[in-house]
């Protein structure tokens, strides 16, 4: 029931950043390349399996190979999620930080049944999500004074469809789509709106 909840609140959250966009074809484009990037790349599969690696290494041999899975599952989710790099990103380019804000009502609760199984190293997880999200936060910063109104509506959409495909996963509707592989698309965004505005306007 709840992971249903999660799901629709952010089908929701995608659907509204998705109204932003200024340039629908740029930000569809910047998707689909995105989208062929992570899928060379196996971005989801990497993540995965580094996560497994670190849960591992600080777990010892104590540790089943079905706890681990649970664990690293854990890690994906509150650190690698597209709801989350959006809200970095965004919050580091524009001082919004509404996105972030409700990133961390839903991980509160995703915490509370993720922490009903492996227990307490869920806890340790905020440790990963802070370094990931204040480089994301940091990087946004620096080239903040490169980036347009446009570029950051697109952005927006791209992460807004990034956050419905999460929901759509969340919720068990679409089980088998590799989000992660998706990611590239938040930075390619940025190009692609800037590269169609100069030729297309």
């Amino acid at each position: 029931m709840l992971n249903n909840l999660l799901g629709v609140a952010a089908l929701v959250m995608g659907i509204v950043l998705i109204l932003r966009v200024q340039t629908l074809s740029a930000a569809i484009l910047a998707l689909i390349l995105g989208a062929i990037v992570g899928e060379l790349l196996q971005l989801e599969n990497l993540v995965s399996r580094a996560a497994a690696g670190v849960t591992g290494k600080l777990l010892g041999g104590s540790a089943d190979e079905t706890y681990l899975l649970q664990v690293s599952a854990a890690l994906v989710l509150f650190c690698f999620g597209g709801t989350g790099w959006y809200g970095a990103l965004n919050e580091g380019l524009t001082g919004d930080g509404s996105m972030l804000i409700t990133k961390a009502i839903l991980d509160a609760v995703s915490a509370c049944i993720f922490g009903a199984i492996p227990g307490r190293i869920t806890v340790l997880l905020c440790v990963p999500q802070l370094a990931v999200y204040l480089t994301l936060f940091a990087v946004s910063g620096l080239v903040s004074p490169y980036i347009t109104p446009g570029m950051i509506a697109d952005f927006s959409a791209v992460g807004g469809v990034i956050t419905l495909v999460a929901g759509l996963r969340l919720a068990r509707i679409k089980t088998d789509i590799k989000v992660l592989n998706l990611l590239p698309g938040l930075i390619l965004a940025f190009f692609v709106s800037a590269a169609w505005t100069a030729l297309v306007g």
